[in-house]
């Protein structure tokens, strides 16, 4: 196999552009939270409508109901991501299946190489970090749990890209062109459909300086068609660690890795009770 290395240069880790589609009334507020960020915690119902152009009405309807089920909570005049968000947080820690079907796989990883390992979920063009093993490297890593990392850099986003089926990428570079082109991955459909192409035949990833200057990424891809899984497992070395080590090996345990996931994750969902309902 071939590896797929991106370039040399640091990328500008910025969001791609958005995907505007209709919406459904509940839908519209559940994405009143994406006005939250690290860099705007806390808001006004007044902010929160310059953001999302809600009306006065809608904004504060969906206000109400997001901070009666603990979505939000009121601070003072203004609202802030309330307590059951982090009452989901510790569930999803204690009882994610795919988490469940990784945890030992990512361990090991850490271990056998001496790096931080990260594991990613793919969901409406997102690209999100679901957990961070740290190793004894001291790598600085910006997109730790939590973090939704850029759809078109990085080798966790560009390995889920190539696993997805060629319909949803056609959509995904419908929507996203300039910056697929921004990003070196193609200026037409073709372009774009070769370089995941490659990436798929490879069957992982690796980039360099694209996320943190002086970060390598080696990345694999865990897709489970039945369970509509789609993510990947990123190993992050320092360059100066990846070079001392042997290349062939680490692409050949990461996609062992992923695969096992993969059985895992099958493995566990067909030991599941079967469906009440049906």
């Amino acid at each position: 196999m071939q590896a797929v290395v991106a370039g040399e240069q640091l990328a500008p880790t910025r969001m791609p552009s958005s995907h505007i589609r209709p919406m459904s009334s509940l839908r519209r507020m559940l994405s009143l939270l994406d006005a939250f960020s690290p860099a705007t915690p806390v808001l006004t119902a007044e902010e929160i409508m310059a953001k999302l152009g809600y009306s006065r009405g809608t904004a504060y309807r969906y206000v109400r109901e997001l901070c009666s089920v603990g979505l939000l909570t009121s601070i003072g005049g203004a609202y802030a991501l309330g307590p059951r968000i982090i009452e989901l947080d510790y569930f999803i820690r204690e009882s994610d299946p795919v988490l469940h079907a990784s945890r030992t796989t990512l361990q090991a990883l850490r271990e056998r190489f001496e790096c931080d390992v990260l594991l990613t979920s793919f969901y409406e063009d997102r690209v999100v970090v679901t957990h961070h093993e740290q190793s004894t490297d001291h790598v600085e890593v910006s997109y730790g749990r939590g973090r939704v990392m850029p759809l078109f850099y990085g080798a966790g986003s560009k390995v889920i890209l190539a696993t997805l089926p060629n319909p949803r990428q056609k959509r995904i570079f419908n929507v996203h062109q300039p910056d697929i082109a921004d990003a070196g991955m193609g200026n037409d459909w073709p372009e774009f459909r070769s370089t995941l192409s490659a990436i798929r035949r490879a069957g992982y990833a690796i980039s360099m300086s694209e996320l943190d200057p002086g970060n390598v990424g080696v990345s694999a891809p865990i897709s489970h068609a039945e369970s509509n899984t789609y993510g990947s497992i990123v190993l992050v070395l320092s360059s100066k660690h990846y070079e001392i080590l042997d290349k062939s090996l680490l692409t050949k345990a990461v996609v062992a890795g992923a695969q096992q996931i993969i059985e895992n994750i099958a493995h566990d969902s067909k030991a599941l009770p079967p469906d009440s309902t049906s």
